[in-house]
């Protein structure tokens, strides 16, 4: 069976006249199930990724000020989405999804995340996004 991992917090609200597509992640699943490409069935809430698997990947230090709000606005401004509780909340729910993903991959063959890599994600920074 198809898993496709979508939580409503992938669609995370960004200023007005932002150059992201955020509404796609809202209008991805919504789309696949209105052309009964997929049903309810198909889609997946993952949780949020645990602070061990994030260390896993990610710098101590950056995930620590990352997590607390603290980064300096360089940094902020070279990942390009406005730095907030919600925003990490999103990333490391979208996290969980992509290692939910691989996981019903072994399962079923194949699986998706609807919004897998939306930061260019470095062990120490985050850096861009894919459109």
């Amino acid at each position: 069976m198809l898993k496709i991992a979508y939580k409503e917090i992938y669609q995370h609200p960004l200023p007005e006249r932002h150059r992201f597509p955020m509404i796609k992640y809202e209008l991805i699943p919504n789309q696949l199930l209105y052309e009964g490409i997929i049903s309810n069935e198909n889609l997946f809430e993952p949780n949020d990724c645990s602070e061990e698997n994030i260390l896993l990947t990610h710098d101590y230090n950056y995930w620590k000020n990352l997590n607390q709000l603290k980064l300096t606005e360089s940094e902020m401004r070279k990942i390009g989405f406005p730095l907030s509780a919600k925003l990490v909340a999103r990333e490391i729910t979208i996290m969980q999804g992509t290692i939910d993903c691989a996981l019903y991959t072994l399962q079923f063959g194949f699986a998706m995340n609807t919004a897998g890599g939306t930061l260019h994600a470095f062990t120490n920074k985050g850096e861009g996004f894919s459109y």
